[in-house]
């Protein structure tokens, strides 16, 4: 895998709210795969990498923040819709 590039503040702050309000999230990946789960908390490694904890209903998943194509969440009133974190 590539070496960890960090996302931008304000997309990260996207990430942190969707986390406190424990949001449904869909999830698109840069390999074009998606996941859905709630989101629980961002995570960081003693690499410096960073990751998105979800529980989807195949237990917990760990998404390398630098790996997210767009979010999307699935909660009515959840204050977003679709946001692009990398091009």
């Amino acid at each position: 895998m590539e070496p960890y590039r960090p996302i931008s503040c304000d997309l990260h702050d996207h990430l942190e709210i969707a986390c406190l309000r424990r949001l449904r999230l869909r999830v698109e990946l840069a390999d074009g795969t998606q996941v859905e789960g709630r989101a629980l908390t961002t995570v960081s490694t003693a690499a410096k990498e960073e990751f998105l904890r979800l529980e989807c209903t195949d237990g917990l998943r760990e998404l390398r923040l630098d790996q997210l194509h767009a979010i999307s969440a699935l909660d009515d009133g959840s204050g977003f819709g679709r946001i692009v974190l990398s091009e």
